[in-house]
């Protein structure tokens, strides 16, 4: 299973980073693979907040259903995958010395899933030998994923 852990500064204080980091319609403004997202539950964000987001991955569209599990504002904010690519994704924001800075952590922890994918699950042994080789992939996809991120918070 890859384990993807990126982190940058951003020239912006927590509170301006955690307001498009939980802005769910602003997400695939910044995700590559996002295409779109949709809710499920009613009311505000909160732990156990239902959306499903359609993703593209490797030429594969599908829903990817998700849940928060974590949602400490201004902090922490962590997501469970039902997808195909099912997993857990936390974003930590650490402000820095005098406030107009951010550290933004993320670590994603994804493994492909046969039959979320639309594949015989007999393949899902097969999955598991080419999972070494997705984390490098991921790397690069959230590394530009984070930097888009960041540039939004600095452009508004």
């Amino acid at each position: 299973m890859p384990v993807i852990v990126r982190a940058l500064t951003f020239p912006a204080p927590p509170t301006a980073v955690w307001e498009l980091l939980v802005d769910l319609q602003r997400q695939p403004s910044w995700m590559h693979d996002l295409k779109s997202i949709t809710a499920r539950s009613a009311g505000p964000l909160a732990v156990g907040f239902r959306a499903v987001g359609r993703v593209r991955m490797f030429g594969v569209t599908q829903d990817d259903p998700i849940e928060v599990t974590a949602l400490e504002p201004g902090r922490h904010y962590g997501i469970t995958h039902g997808g195909g690519f099912a997993g857990r994704a936390d974003f930590w924001l650490e402000p820095l010395p005098g406030g107009r800075r951010t550290r933004v952590t993320w670590r994603e922890e994804l493994r492909p899933d046969a039959r979320r994918l639309g594949l015989p699950g007999v393949l899902d042994p097969v999955l598991r030998l080419v999972d070494p080789l997705l984390g490098p992939v991921f790397e690069v996809i959230f590394r530009a994923d984070l930097r888009r991120l960041r540039e939004l918070s600095i452009s508004g």
